[in-house]
């Protein structure tokens, strides 16, 4: 056998264990950002397919404005205007003034006559008494709740309680929910507190919410961690029925 012979048999020995050797796994992309989907599918015209995305990244972050804004948007096009409202209104409250998404879903609440005209006009108030000192933290979400065989509805006008569980801490917090169960408390001194929604009686919500300096904490005030199901204080409760 000639040399160029042995390097042809070596090459195609090569070839052919190659050819036997198990195919590499195909690695699979992870999947796509629903909020980037969600705008695609917006500007595509694709509105329910965009409600829909724009809602499932809501439920991972549920205090950015860019996907409330993006959810009124959608919401506008399908006609769906009491979710066009709770959307935008939304943003109106908790949004930046300065921010154009702020602006927008403004002037579109004045054009609904879901807001009063003049607040077309008007600027936006002063953020100083939502912005919070250095060091405190803030807790925001939503309030939503199902009395029994019925579907859950928003919790507006709910008195909410902030209550130190330290008694030597004598900062307590009270606030009542928008219309749509939004709420903040804008400025809270870090620290364990107990969120309650009634101060005497059988309360809807019992939870212990732990502040660290500078936290904005966003929590969801839903019928899964209602006292019903989740209580945090049930010694309370007990002493309640004695």
């Amino acid at each position: 056998m000639t040399r160029l012979q042995s390097y042809v048999l070596i090459a195609l020995l090569a070839l052919l264990a190659a050819c036997q050797a198990p195919p590499r796994p195909v690695q699979s992309s992870a999947p796509e950002d629903p909020t980037r989907l969600a705008a695609r599918a917006l500007a595509a015209g694709r509105y329910a397919e965009a409600l829909e995305l724009y809602r499932q990244a809501l439920s991972e972050a549920p205090g950015k404005v860019g996907l409330h804004y993006g959810a009124g948007v959608a919401s506008s096009y399908l006609d769906r205007r009491d979710d066009a409202v709770r959307e935008f209104r939304w943003v109106v409250q908790y949004g930046p003034p300065t921010a154009p998404e702020v602006a927008a879903a403004r002037q579109w609440l004045v054009r609904a006559g879901a807001l009063p005209s003049a607040s077309l006009h008007t600027p936006a108030p002063s953020r100083s008494t939502e912005e919070r000192q250095a060091g405190n933290a803030s807790l925001e979400g939503r309030a939503i709740f199902a009395e029994a065989g019925q579907a859950a509805k928003p919790m507006a006008r709910l008195q909410l309680f902030l209550v130190p569980e330290s008694p030597t801490q004598k900062e307590r917090y009270h606030l009542r929910t928008d219309q749509e169960g939004n709420f903040k408390f804008p400025d809270v001194v870090p620290g364990p507190y107990k969120l309650i929604d009634r101060v005497a009686g059988q309360p809807i919500w019992r939870l212990r919410v732990e502040l660290k300096p500078s936290e904005a904490k966003v929590l969801e005030l839903t019928p899964d961690n209602s006292a019903a199901v989740r209580d945090d204080f049930p010694e309370q409760h007990a002493r309640a029925q004695e």
